[in-house]
Protein backbone atom coordinates (compact mmCIF):
# COMPACT_ATOMS: atom_id res chain seq x y z
CA UNK A 1 0.00 0.00 0.00
CA UNK A 2 1.03 3.48 -0.81
CA UNK A 3 2.48 5.05 2.41
CA UNK A 4 1.35 8.76 1.35
CA UNK A 5 -2.30 7.06 0.31
CA UNK A 6 -2.63 5.63 3.42
CA UNK A 7 -1.76 8.50 5.54
CA UNK A 8 -4.17 10.77 3.83
CA UNK A 9 -6.52 8.60 4.22
CA UNK A 10 -6.26 7.99 7.76
CA UNK A 11 -5.94 11.40 8.31
CA UNK A 12 -9.47 12.17 5.95
CA UNK A 13 -10.94 9.62 8.07
CA UNK A 14 -9.67 11.48 11.12
CA UNK A 15 -10.77 14.35 10.23
CA UNK A 16 -14.40 12.99 9.60
CA UNK A 17 -14.92 11.35 12.14
CA UNK A 18 -13.85 14.82 14.24
CA UNK A 19 -16.12 16.62 11.91
CA UNK A 20 -18.99 14.89 12.50
CA UNK A 21 -19.01 14.75 16.02
CA UNK A 22 -18.52 18.61 15.75
CA UNK A 23 -15.48 18.75 17.88
CA UNK A 24 -12.18 21.28 16.95
CA UNK A 25 -9.08 19.87 16.77
CA UNK A 26 -8.81 21.94 20.38
CA UNK A 27 -11.74 19.77 21.71
CA UNK A 28 -10.18 16.54 20.57
CA UNK A 29 -6.83 17.65 21.99
CA UNK A 30 -8.51 18.33 25.53
CA UNK A 31 -9.97 14.91 25.13
CA UNK A 32 -6.52 13.30 23.93
CA UNK A 33 -3.53 15.28 25.58
CA UNK A 34 -2.03 14.93 21.91
CA UNK A 35 -0.90 18.56 20.85
CA UNK A 36 -3.35 20.24 17.93
CA UNK A 37 -0.53 20.84 15.44
CA UNK A 38 -0.11 16.95 15.84
CA UNK A 39 -3.53 16.53 14.70
CA UNK A 40 -3.55 18.49 12.71
CA UNK A 41 -0.60 16.89 10.83
CA UNK A 42 -2.23 13.83 11.30
CA UNK A 43 -5.54 14.96 9.24
CA UNK A 44 -3.69 16.28 6.30
CA UNK A 45 -1.53 13.24 5.96
CA UNK A 46 1.55 14.58 6.88
CA UNK A 47 2.62 12.40 9.80
CA UNK A 48 0.60 8.77 11.00
CA UNK A 49 -0.31 8.58 14.70
CA UNK A 50 1.37 5.69 16.78
CA UNK A 51 -0.95 3.06 17.93
CA UNK A 52 -0.89 4.77 21.43
CA UNK A 53 -2.24 8.20 19.60
CA UNK A 54 -4.53 6.41 17.43
CA UNK A 55 -6.29 4.71 20.56
CA UNK A 56 -6.59 8.00 22.42
CA UNK A 57 -8.26 9.28 19.37
CA UNK A 58 -10.48 6.16 18.49
CA UNK A 59 -11.68 6.54 21.95
CA UNK A 60 -12.35 10.29 22.08
CA UNK A 61 -14.33 10.07 18.38
CA UNK A 62 -16.52 6.78 19.99
CA UNK A 63 -15.12 4.88 16.98
CA UNK A 64 -12.53 1.85 17.09
CA UNK A 65 -8.89 2.28 15.59
CA UNK A 66 -9.45 -0.10 12.95
CA UNK A 67 -12.96 1.75 11.47
CA UNK A 68 -9.81 4.64 11.34
CA UNK A 69 -7.38 2.53 9.62
CA UNK A 70 -8.97 0.70 7.37
CA UNK A 71 -12.23 2.87 7.03
CA UNK A 72 -15.42 1.18 6.78
CA UNK A 73 -15.04 -1.41 4.46
CA UNK A 74 -18.94 -2.28 3.60
CA UNK A 75 -19.00 1.17 1.96
CA UNK A 76 -15.80 1.34 0.52
CA UNK A 77 -16.56 -2.04 -0.96
CA UNK A 78 -19.67 -0.72 -2.77
CA UNK A 79 -19.10 2.63 -3.69
CA UNK A 80 -15.31 1.97 -4.62
CA UNK A 81 -16.07 1.38 -8.06
CA UNK A 82 -16.30 3.30 -10.73
CA UNK A 83 -18.08 0.24 -12.80
CA UNK A 84 -21.83 1.22 -11.80
CA UNK A 85 -22.76 -2.32 -12.49
CA UNK A 86 -20.52 -3.40 -10.26
CA UNK A 87 -21.34 -1.44 -7.57
CA UNK A 88 -24.75 -2.97 -7.95
CA UNK A 89 -23.72 -6.03 -7.66
CA UNK A 90 -21.59 -5.24 -4.71
CA UNK A 91 -24.76 -3.48 -3.02
CA UNK A 92 -27.00 -6.60 -3.47
CA UNK A 93 -24.57 -9.29 -2.76
CA UNK A 94 -23.67 -7.20 0.49
CA UNK A 95 -27.32 -7.55 1.16
CA UNK A 96 -27.55 -11.10 0.13
CA UNK A 97 -24.53 -12.31 2.13
CA UNK A 98 -26.03 -10.81 5.36
CA UNK A 99 -29.16 -12.72 5.03
CA UNK A 100 -31.38 -9.46 4.11
CA UNK A 101 -32.56 -10.70 0.87
CA UNK A 102 -32.20 -13.92 -0.66
CA UNK A 103 -32.28 -15.64 -4.13
CA UNK A 104 -35.67 -16.22 -4.33
CA UNK A 105 -36.65 -12.57 -3.70
CA UNK A 106 -39.07 -10.60 -6.77
CA UNK A 107 -39.79 -7.85 -4.75
CA UNK A 108 -37.76 -6.93 -1.22
CA UNK A 109 -39.68 -6.59 1.54
CA UNK A 110 -38.62 -4.47 4.22
CA UNK A 111 -40.74 -4.55 7.42
CA UNK A 112 -43.91 -4.53 6.00
CA UNK A 113 -43.06 -2.02 2.84
CA UNK A 114 -41.64 -3.74 -0.47
CA UNK A 115 -38.93 -2.14 -2.68
CA UNK A 116 -40.11 -2.91 -6.52
CA UNK A 117 -36.95 -3.57 -8.89
CA UNK A 118 -37.75 -1.26 -11.45
CA UNK A 119 -34.47 -1.32 -13.55
CA UNK A 120 -32.88 -4.10 -14.62
CA UNK A 121 -35.31 -6.57 -12.66
CA UNK A 122 -34.03 -9.67 -14.61
CA UNK A 123 -30.26 -9.22 -14.27
CA UNK A 124 -30.76 -8.52 -10.68
CA UNK A 125 -32.71 -11.98 -10.39
CA UNK A 126 -30.21 -13.53 -11.52
CA UNK A 127 -27.76 -11.90 -9.49
CA UNK A 128 -29.72 -13.68 -6.67
CA UNK A 129 -30.10 -17.08 -7.97
CA UNK A 130 -26.63 -17.59 -8.71
CA UNK A 131 -25.54 -16.09 -5.18
CA UNK A 132 -28.47 -18.59 -4.33
CA UNK A 133 -26.50 -21.31 -6.27
CA UNK A 134 -23.14 -20.24 -5.09
CA UNK A 135 -23.65 -20.54 -1.51
CA UNK A 136 -25.10 -24.14 -1.70
CA UNK A 137 -22.38 -24.99 -3.66
CA UNK A 138 -19.41 -22.85 -2.60
CA UNK A 139 -16.88 -25.65 -0.96
CA UNK A 140 -17.19 -27.37 -4.42
CA UNK A 141 -15.53 -25.35 -6.14
CA UNK A 142 -11.77 -25.29 -5.98
CA UNK A 143 -11.32 -21.90 -5.66
CA UNK A 144 -14.40 -20.14 -4.24
CA UNK A 145 -13.61 -16.50 -4.52
CA UNK A 146 -12.21 -16.65 -7.82
CA UNK A 147 -15.61 -18.17 -8.60
CA UNK A 148 -17.26 -15.50 -6.82
CA UNK A 149 -15.15 -12.67 -8.30
CA UNK A 150 -16.19 -13.69 -12.19
CA UNK A 151 -20.02 -14.24 -11.30
CA UNK A 152 -19.74 -10.76 -9.87
CA UNK A 153 -18.40 -9.31 -13.06
CA UNK A 154 -20.49 -11.45 -15.39
CA UNK A 155 -23.66 -9.82 -12.74
CA UNK A 156 -22.28 -6.82 -13.34
CA UNK A 157 -21.61 -6.64 -17.16
CA UNK A 158 -25.36 -8.49 -17.24
CA UNK A 159 -26.92 -5.14 -15.11
CA UNK A 160 -24.86 -2.46 -17.18
CA UNK A 161 -26.29 -4.01 -20.66
CA UNK A 162 -23.08 -5.72 -22.32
Amino acid sequence: MDDKWHKEALGKRIRAARESLKLSQKDLYDKTKIKDSMISDFERGIREPNTANLAKIAHALNTTMDRLYFGDETIDFIEGTPDHGMKIVNCFSELYFENIISGRTYELEVGREYILLVKRPDAIKRLLAALDDFRNKRYTYSDPDLYLEQLKKSAAADINGL
